[in-house]
């Protein structure tokens, strides 16, 4: 047991919390420097002193006294100097040197070193180690700022003149007073450390009743261990005392019978050296100098070095990030697989037997290449090259390399090669440690296909021997990502009971501690998810952190950059924008994401469970492994519940990039996922999500939703019917984002597919909910040219549904079938009672909405809506006023501009609204420089509504009055503040105000300095002549504008890199709408076209964000050469565009710009 004790102790020293207590016993070890008769009294011999002093050679009995009586009596006869001068001649400080002992003793780690003796030996031993420092404390006051090395602190005072020295009885009754601050340093060196005495009886009151407060405030089984070593036997009453207070006894006589009191302690400080360095070593695994391992090593020389890293390897279950670097330089080395083909087969599967061992350690996956290499190598093998004496050695070393590689095809996704290679593996040739790791990669492989079932079954037939502490952690994972949480729980903690008797057995143990540390932070993860107050500590000090070891993985994969918060515009998939607060990111290294996907595996932690995440890293893990390990990354983003970095796997970048066929072959195995996760979602679990079915189920309708910008009619059509099941099922509130999907579905069917299809149309609910962010789908229908005829017996059900619901239901609900009809009014032949029906619904609540409805329902019956509509618009901007508040409904305007071409302009007070619209400018402005992004969209639709009264004031032939001018120009004036120096307004004015102050090349100019925001209102004013009909031609100085704007937008577009085209490609668009004469520049146009063709197409090196602005300028290019094609203009150039336009590998929204036929998109 003394062994076991000293092995205790190295072990403490190594994991830097053991403290050493040194006596006065220790003192005999010193060496004599000069010529000397005094030697350092023992305390039996201090007393004699004490009790000659006061009572002479004869007296009552010393025996009777205690020393530190005596004392007591010596400074009450003699006084305090006469006593600290007997201490100083019974204690020779100067005339004895430490001895090779003390230095030794010093050299050790010690956390600290505490003495209750005077003399300066310690010190002066200290000085002679060079490999560490100390500070040394001999009063309290020296503690401020002292633990940035360890210590020599002097309890009891020191030599030469620091006093008092703690001898009498009163010194020890005031102590815990007048040395606060040395009392609480012991204590709290008493909690936190192995305690190691040496020349110390135990028998300091002091130390005494330190030891008994830890047992008072801790009780004896939870105190940091005490151990006394004793050169001789000590007698085994006093053993026994020594065990009650905690203190156990190594005795080096036992150990070292033969050797004298010397050689016993000098024996004892070589074994700790010797098990401490051991330790060390082993914690630093190996010297990178010591390899000798070169780039060109020849494998033979490469297998034995990974052999002995693999059988020296400590054990952690993960390697520390401590290791990276000398780990990350070996793998550098073993990269040159140079002529590995032209060694023997045995060499080849050494050399691959190791690098598997290996890579497992590293935590690094093996790399695809390298994958099919090994695989090669034992597929091409010779029968006869087994038959020899190593044949069942060099068998077993295949089936551990068919494993290894069985687990990078799991993690490649590469299906077929992993069945073929577990054809390979024979499970007579397995130890119980490889079955288990091959039973593990089939439940993984069912985790990774969706096969809920199998995988179900699988962990429940798992079977675990007894002391197994390991994969039972693997199996708790798997339980918790299918929601079997409580079944995860127990499994976690009947092995954590197991791991800490095997700790208290094996402290330090590294493996043993790996365990613990991931077994600990994966059963908190758990019942942080439940709510539960009961978390758990590893009780057994490891210097490797689960929760450490991760955050240096998310630290180093994550750059973050610094820069004040601030709204960005963000595109997204489906082209709409979105407002967001972003902050920067930045890329980091392959290998570590792959061995940061490990490390979670390996420790059985995912990046979410429940609602409790962890997913730090996982953006730049996402975005470095996802062109390499596409599946893997889909699992995390579905288990993190992530949709923030959907765009990494499934962006316009990496859709560009795949045919038409390979979307289809995506989305049927992503429909197939989805299918199993709408049979094993449960319907209760809709707010928090409790597996990774309820995870993906708020995931894939996004993903799925993406695919179908891409994929072909019957793909499409496979989504619609999935989706139908979903929206009829009672777990359709367990997925998110059905809206986009149909927003997806309804962009790809073309009019003639949405009238195949608009019976099953009307087969989903009606109904809104916030929740799954569903709606009707019919809301997202095209307005048909000519209305469709329902099936009589359709058409009935489908209105007594509608009208039922209008009834019965309340709010959303209500609206909901509300809004069916309204969209049904305009799409299928309602009948007259139908019609009368749904006015009188919508009467009911004169909203401005429900009036401009009516109107378009029925524009005789409803005139007088008009004018109350332009009225309540009118209201609406006067609320949206308001600089104190920004009123989130406000800033639609949209069902005026709608109706504004039926408007009688001549009943309108123009000035009155000019007034209002002048003023809903100006107050919005601050908004706008508060980045508000819908205070812009509100002055861009006043724009549009002054721009449609002043065009119908044009077309009606009704001039401004200069009151009504005046109104204009304060309109512009307060724009301007906005779009500076902005050439719509100078054009507007001119065209339709006042020319006088206009000057042409002025104007000119300023086109080519206008920014992207001006040009997209002149864009806007342009369409606002589209809806109302108005010729250029009818307005000379429009014409003459328009002409020069088309020339020069086209000449921008042509010398300016694509992705600053966007505002001048719309306006030549639009102008072209407006039937702008092409003759003069139709050649620079078709350039202008044939660059874009090019410059258009998204590459892998786009950014997300660039893949969009590219495609949007592909969508115009496309429109544009529709527009030429329709008016007849012929041109390769244009021919070009139409097969793009008819190329099934292009998005959707480039098919959608049909060239032969008319009418726009």
């Amino acid at each position: 047991m003394n062994m076991n004790y000293i092995r205790e102790i190295a072990e403490a020293l190594s994991e830097n919390h053991a403290a050493l207590m040194v006596g006065a016993g220790f003192s005999k070890n010193a060496e004599k420097v000069s010529i000397t008769d005094k030697k350092f009294l023992n305390w039996n011999e201090l007393s004699d002193l004490f009790y000659e002093t006061v009572y002479g050679k004869e007296g009552p009995g010393k025996q009777y006294n205690s020393s530190l009586r005596l004392a007591q009596e010596v400074e009450i006869t003699v006084g305090r100097p006469k006593l600290e001068k007997i201490i100083k001649d019974a204690v020779p400080d100067l005339e004895y040197a430490p001895s090779e002992v003390y230095v030794k003793l010093m050299e050790m780690p010690w956390k600290d070193v505490f003495t209750t003796n005077y003399y300066t030996l310690l010190e002066r031993a200290a000085d002679k180690v060079t490999n560490r420092r100390y500070n040394v404390v001999i009063c309290q006051e020296d503690l401020v700022n002292s633990n940035n090395a360890p210590r020599i602190l002097k309890l009891h005072g020191s030599f030469p003149s620091y006093r008092p020295f703690i001898i009498t009885e009163e010194d020890y009754r005031t102590y815990p007073v007048k040395f606060a601050a040395m009392v609480n340093t012991v204590q709290q060196a008493l909690l936190e450390n192995v305690f190691c005495m040496l020349g110390f009886s135990c028998e300091d009151p002091n130390f005494i009743k330190w030891i008994g407060w830890i047992h008072d405030n801790l009780g004896k089984s939870s105190s940091q261990k005490i151990y006394m070593v004793s050169v001789t036997h000590i007698a085994e009453a006093k053993r026994k005392l020594l065990f009650e207070r905690n203190i156990i006894v190594i005795d080096l006589q036992e150990l070292w019978p033969d050797k004298n009191i010397g050689d016993r302690l000098n024996s004892f400080l070589e074994e700790l050296k010797l098990r401490v360095e051991e330790k060390r070593r082993k914690d630093n695994w190996f010297d990178l100098r010591q390899l000798h391992l070169q780039y060109d090593t020849d494998f033979v020389k490469k297998t034995e070095i990974m052999k002995k890293l693999n059988e020296s390897y400590p054990g952690w279950i993960f390697l520390p990030w401590k290791m990276k670097n000398k780990v990350s330089y070996v793998l550098n080395e073993l990269d040159n697989m140079n002529e590995f083909e032209h060694i023997s087969f045995t060499d080849q599967v050494n050399y691959m037997y190791e690098y598997v061992k290996f890579m497992d350690i590293a935590g690094r996956p093996i790399l695809s290449q390298v994958v099919d290499q090994f695989l090669n190598v034992l597929e091409k093998k010779e029968g006869d090259e087994l038959v020899d004496s190593f044949g069942t050695e060099l068998e077993y070393k295949e089936q551990v390399i068919y494993l290894h590689l069985l687990r990078s095809y799991r993690e490649l996704a590469e299906w077929e090669k992993y069945e073929a290679c577990h054809e390979k593996i024979k499970d007579a040739y397995l130890d119980y440690d490889n079955k288990q790791f091959l039973y593990a990669c089939d439940c993984r492989k069912q985790l990774f296909r969706f096969q809920a079932e199998k995988l179900a079954g699988m962990l429940d037939s798992w079977n675990l021997v007894n002391g197994d502490m390991y994969w039972p952690l693997v199996k708790a994972n798997m339980y918790a990502l299918i929601g079997e949480i409580s079944k995860a729980d127990a499994i976690l903690s009947d092995v954590l009971t197991l791991v800490r008797k095997q700790l208290v057995k094996a402290s330090g143990n590294e493996y043993l501690s790996s365990i613990e540390e991931s077994i600990v932070s994966l059963i908190n993860f758990i019942r942080q998810g439940n709510i539960v107050d009961e978390t758990e500590e590893c009780i057994h000090e490891s210097d490797v952190s689960w929760w450490n070891e991760n955050d240096k993985y998310c630290l180093y994969l994550n750059t973050e950059e610094k820069g004040n918060k601030s709204f960005e515009t963000k595109d997204n998939f489906d082209l709409s924008s979105t407002y967001t607060m972003h902050m920067g990111r930045d890329n980091s290294n392959v290998f570590y994401a792959l061995e940061y996907l490990r490390f979670l595996e390996q420790t059985g932690h995912p990046f979410r469970l429940q609602n409790v995440t962890n997913t730090k890293g996982l953006h730049s893990t996402v975005k470095l492994l996802a062109p390499y390990y596409p599946h893997w990354c889909l699992m995390q983003i579905l288990i993190a519940q992530d949709n923030k970095h959907i765009d990494l796997m499934f962006g316009r970048v990496k859709l560009y990039e795949l045919s038409q066929k390979e979307v289809d072959d995506i989305a049927k195995e992503y429909l197939r996922i989805f299918q199993i996760v709408m049979k094993n979602v449960k319907p209760e679990n809709f707010f928090f999500a409790k597996s990774i079915y309820e995870q993906s189920a708020v995931v894939l309708p996004d993903i799925i939703a993406r695919l179908c910008y891409k994929c072909s009619i019957n793909i499409l059509d496979e989504i619609f019917d999935s989706i139908l099941d979903l929206c009829l099922s009672n777990v359709r509130t367990n997925f998110k984002g059905i809206r986009k999907i149909f927003k997806g579905l309804f962009e790809a069917f073309s009019l003639q597919d949405q009238e195949n299809r608009i019976e099953k149309i009307l087969q989903f609910p009606v109904d809104v909910d916030r929740m799954s962010d569903y709606c009707d789908p019919i809301v997202f229908i095209s307005k048909p040219r000519e209305k469709y005829v329902l099936d009589i017996e359709i058409y009935n059900r489908i209105l007594f549904q509608i009208k039922q619901t209008i009834k019965e239901a309340e709010n959303e609900k209500r609206q909901a079938a509300v809004n069916r009809l309204v969209i049904l009014a305009q799409v299928i032949i309602l009948n007259e009672e139908d019609l009368r029906y749904l006015c009188k619904v919508l009467e009911k609540e004169e909203t401005l909405e429900n009036k401009s409805i009516l109107y378009v329902l029925d524009k005789q019956k409803y005139e007088k809506n008009k004018k109350e509509i332009f009225e309540d618009t009118l209201k609406r901007m006067k609320s949206d006023s308001n600089t104190q508040m920004f009123s989130a409904g406000g800033n639609n305007y949209r069902d005026l501009i709608g109706i504004l071409n039926d408007i009688d302009i001549s009943k309108i007070n123009l000035e009155e609204a000019l007034e209002v619209l002048t003023n809903l400018v100006k107050t919005n402005q601050s908004w706008v420089e508060r980045n508000q992004p819908n205070a812009s969209e509100r002055i861009r639709q006043s724009f549009l509504i002054v721009m449609g009264l002043i065009i119908l004031r044009e077309s009606k032939n009704i001039d401004l009055s200069e009151t009504e001018k005046e109104k204009v120009y304060a309109y512009f004036e307060a724009l301007s503040e906005l779009y500076k120096n902005s050439i719509a307004i100078d054009m507007i004015e001119a065209c339709f105000v006042d020319d006088s102050k206009f000057y042409f090349e002025d104007f000119q100019n300023k086109i080519w300095l206008s920014n992207e925001q001006e040009l997209g209102l002149i864009k806007d004013f342009y369409d606002v002549l589209y809806i109302n009909d108005f010729k250029l031609q009818n307005n000379d100085m429009l014409l003459k504008c328009s002409n020069m704007l088309f020339r020069i937008s086209i000449y921008r577009v042509i010398s300016s890199e694509i992705l600053h085209n966007m505002a001048a490609l719309k306006l030549c668009y639009a102008i072209i709408k407006n039937e702008i004469v092409l003759k003069t520049e139709i050649q620079t146009l078709l350039v202008c076209l044939l660059k874009l063709q090019d410059e258009t197409v998204i590459k892998q090196t786009d950014s997300e964000q660039e893949a969009l602005y590219k495609l949007r300028c592909r969508i115009i290019s496309c429109k544009i050469a529709k527009e030429l094609y329709v008016r007849g203009i012929k041109s390769d150039i244009v021919d070009g565009w139409k097969r793009i336009s008819e190329n099934k590998n292009e998005f959707i929204e480039i098919r959608n710009v049909v060239f032969d036929t008319t009418g726009d998109e």
